[in-house]
C-alpha cells in the first residue's frame, strides 16, 4: 500500500524528557489531546542503577487540574537488568474520562535509583491533518 502523507504530518511530539540521568520522580508537562485521536508515550532506557516506573495521568487542563491516573496505563516495573530497553504506552482518547472533561495527559516517570532515560509523548492520528512541524528541528523528505 502506498501512503501520500509523511509520518511527521500525522505525528507530533508534544512533550518530552530529554536524555538525562534521573534520580527523582517527575512529570512531563500536561499536553492537550483535543486535536488527536490517539497518543503514544515512548521511553528509552539507558544505564539503570535501580527500578523504573512509568504511568500516564489525565487532567482537565494543561495546568494539571483534577489530575488522576489513567487505569491500565502504566508499565511493568523495569529493573536494573533492563538496561537499554524501550517501552511504549498507547492511548486512545476515548480511554480518558471525557465525560468529566479530561483531555490532557502527562507521563510520570519514577526511578528507584539513578537511571538514564529519554521519554516523548506523541500525538498521533490528528483530527485535522497535517499537524504542525514546529516541534521538529528538521524534517527530511
Amino acid at each position: 500500500m502506498s501512503y501520500t502523507n509523511r509520518w511527521t504530518e500525522v505525528t507530533n511530539p508534544l512533550a518530552e524528557i530529554h536524555p538525562a540521568a534521573v534520580v527523582a520522580a517527575s512529570y512531563t508537562s500536561y499536553v492537550s489531546l483535543a486535536n488527536y485521536h490517539r497518543a503514544v508515550v515512548v521511553m528509552h532506557m539507558g544505564a539503570m542503577a535501580g527500578t523504573q516506573d512509568l504511568a500516564l495521568y489525565q487532567a482537565t487542563s494543561t495546568a494539571g487540574a483534577g489530575s488522576k491516573a489513567i487505569t491500565g496505563k502504566s508499565i511493568t516495573q523495569l529493573t536494573a537488568t533492563d538496561d537499554n530497553s524501550r517501552v511504549a504506552i498507547e492511548l486512545q482518547t476515548e480511554e480518558l474520562d471525557v465525560d468529566g472533561g479530561f483531555d490532557c495527559i502527562a507521563a510520570l516517570q519514577t526511578p528507584g535509583g539513578t537511571n538514564i532515560l529519554e521519554l516523548t509523548i506523541y500525538g498521533i492520528i490528528p483530527r485535522f491533518p497535517p499537524v504542525p512541524t514546529t516541534n521538529w528541528d528538521e524534517v527530511i523528505d
